[in-house]
Order: structure tokens, then C-alpha cells, then sequence
């Protein structure tokens, strides 16, 4: 069964990571944010769908259609064999690029197809059985059957947020570029809704994403083990925000929570103490420019050449890469990991920054 696993762009490598550590298999970036893997059956796919904190979306592909306009996909949907579908169905299109027709002309077109070819077939646009998706990206339409039907980047822990948070599937990905591990003392000093130390958190105790049976939520809170994860910011909505997530996970009493303006940071950890800092800082806006940032990052930057081991690292989220190198070069640091990813619609970059 070919399947495709939708990720955030540019983050490919660690959906294929998670692949080959869940299911013990390799794949192929077949496009941005697209992964190509092959499973056994079912069974295989939704137990990979379960286990992923990277994937957006996972679904068993049909066809993979190229295209020229609505007239030639028009053509090539119809040409496609269609496996035995469990009513109701329906369809559901998802673009990117830019084209001649919106989702909603590709769903009626793909839907009338189906039904031409299956007359007793239903539809429900509320509660199918069945979830025909048609994942377009420029002038490639996959065709397959959507088996999450919901975005995998929705935590059922995210109840308080705050303004611009950060995408959880980007979250655990900086965690994964990082290679942290459990022994790690983990430091995010901008923890805004808490996404970056909670993703840590459940990764550690190996707590599934979107998971709200009482079975499971019993399973979360026998873990009382203490991680070395620290949740700081200067702003106490932002700590009572991440408390509050961190509560519904179920993973309050694991995670080391504190109200901390970025200054005080050495008196908090000891020199060289700190394995890793993963943070989202603020970044520039047109009401809030960069020179209003600056002592901000200066100071970062200055505190973790304090209370980083030599061995460590600190990964950042940021719209301005050329900035953020400047200011870790002066307390010496250099870039050891640059990738360019999509966060808000926006271009964004992970950089993992290691001492000089």
C-alpha cells in the first residue's frame, strides 16, 4: 500500500526519521512536504498515523496524476480505477499553487466521477466513511484515501494560546534537529503556549499526540518522573498559559516551570549546566522592529555561552537568519544546521547553533 505522509516543508528528514524508527522502513521525498513510504496494510498505516508528532496529514495513495488544466484532470480522474469505497464518501480537495479553479470545483468534478462509476453510492459531508482526498501542489494531484481526516498538527493540549504560537509539528522537529535526549537538560527561555517543552515532555514518555481516552490519560499521569525540561518566560500569562497545556497533557508535574525575565537565566542554571536551548524568541514585526529586539538577542546569546555545556547546542526558530547568526557569532557561536521551512505561510528557519 503506497502512502503518503504530508509534513511541514522543508522538515521532510525527520517524517522520514519517525518512519524509519516506527515502522522500519525507509522513504522518499517526493516533493516538498511530501514523504512516499510503502506499508503491508492498514493495520501498518494507522499505527505509523498514531505515532507521528511530524505528519500534517497520512494518507493511502491512489494515483498520482499530472495535469495542464481542470479539462486534462478532469480526464485523468476519470481514467483512475477506483478501489471498492465504504459509503458514505465524500471528497475533499486541498491546493497549493496557483490555478483556474478553486477546491470546491475539484470536489463536485471528483465527486460526479466517483458516483458516474458507482451509482449507489452516497454522500455525506459530515460523517463519511470514506474521505477521498485530492492533495494538489502546482500541476501534481495525488489521489488517495484520507485515513486521519484530521490535521495531525491539532493537540488536544493546545486549550490556551497566545498570539502567533508555534506550529507543535515544528516544535518536535527542532526538538529531533537538537537530538535531545532524555538525560538532557532542556531549557526553552520563550516558552510562549508551552509547545516546544510539552512536545519534549511526551516524547520523553513516549505520550501519543491527540489522544483524550481516560485508558491512556491514567497511563500519563503513572508517569511521575521528573525531566530535566525547563519552561521559562518573562511574561506570567505565557507561564500560565504553558502550565495550564501542560495540565491538559497530563505532563504538569514533569516539566520545571518559572516566571524569568532572559537576564536572570545565570542565576537560575549553573555555568555549563544546560545541554540545550530550543526557543521561538520574538522576532520583528512592522510595529515591533528589529532594534527593539536586539538587546533581547544579545542577551540570549550572551547567557548561553554562560550556562551551555560545550557540548551543547541552541536551535531557534526565526524569520531573520542573517540577524541571529550575527548575534551568536559574537558570543561565539556558529551554525551547524540551517533549514528553511514555512511557518504561518511565512519562511522561517530552524537554526542549531554549537560553540566555536
Amino acid at each position: 500500500m503506497n502512502t503518503i505522509a504530508e509534513c511541514v516543508e522543508g522538515l521532510e528528514e525527520i517524517t522520514q526519521l519517525e518512519i524509519k524508527e516506527t515502522l522500519k522502513i525507509s522513504s522518499e521525498k517526493i516533493l516538498a512536504g511530501r514523504v512516499k513510504f510503502k506499508v503491508k496494510n492498514l493495520k501498518v498505516l494507522k499505527n505509523f498515523m498514531h505515532n507521528t508528532r511530524s505528519s500534517v496529514k497520512v494518507y493511502e495513495l491512489i494515483e498520482k496524476l499530472e495535469f495542464s488544466d481542470i479539462k486534462n484532470l478532469e480526464e485523468k480522474i476519470k481514467s483512475i480505477k477506483f478501489p471498492k469505497i465504504k459509503p458514505p464518501f465524500v471528497v475533499r480537495c486541498e491546493r497549493s499553487g496557483e490555478h483556474d479553479f478553486n477546491s470546491i470545483d475539484i470536489e463536485k468534478l471528483a465527486g460526479e466521477v466517483i458516483i458516474s462509476k458507482n451509482k449507489n453510492l452516497k454522500v455525506d459531508l459530515k460523517n463519511p466513511k470514506t474521505t477521498i482526498i485530492l492533495d494538489i501542489i502546482k500541476n501534481i494531484c495525488f489521489v488517495g484515501i484520507d485515513h486521519t481526516k484530521i490535521r495531525l498538527t491539532k493537540r488536544d493540549y493546545r486549550i490556551r494560546l497566545i498570539p502567533n504560537p508555534i506550529n507543535p509539528c515544528i516544535a518536535y522537529s527542532m526538538l529531533r534537529i537538537s537530538d535531545i535526549k532524555e538525560k538532557d537538560a532542556i531549557l526553552d527561555p520563550f516558552c510562549r503556549s508551552g509547545e516546544i517543552p510539552i512536545e519534549a515532555a511526551m516524547f520523553f514518555l513516549k505520550i501519543l499526540p491527540n489522544k483524550k481516552s481516560l485508558e491512556i490519560q491514567n497511563t500519563y499521569r503513572q508517569k511521575n518522573k521528573k525531566l530535566k525540561v525547563y519552561c521559562t518566560d518573562s511574561s506570567l500569562n505565557n507561564i500560565k498559559s504553558a502550565e495550564i497545556n501542560s495540565k491538559i497533557a497530563g505532563i504538569y508535574k514533569n516539566i520545571n516551570f518559572g516566571r524569568m525575565d532572559i537576564e536572570w537565566l545565570d542565576t537560575k542554571f549553573k555555568k555549563n549546566s544546560v545541554d540545550k536551548i530550543i526557543t521561538f524568541p520574538p522576532y520583528p514585526t512592522l510595529n515591533f522592529p528589529l532594534k527593539n529586539l536586539e538587546k533581547i538577542y544579545k542577551e540570549l546569546f550572551y547567557q548561553a555561552e554562560y550556562i551551555l555545556k560545550k557540548t551543547g547546542s541552541i536551535t531557534i526558530l526565526t524569520p531573520i537568519p542573517e540577524d541571529i547568526q550575527k548575534y551568536a557569532e559574537s558570543h561565539n557561536f556558529k551554525a551547524d544546521k540551517e533549514i528553511k521551512t514555512i511557518h504561518m505561510k511565512n519562511p522561517f528557519y530552524i537554526i542549531k547553533f554549537i560553540h566555536k
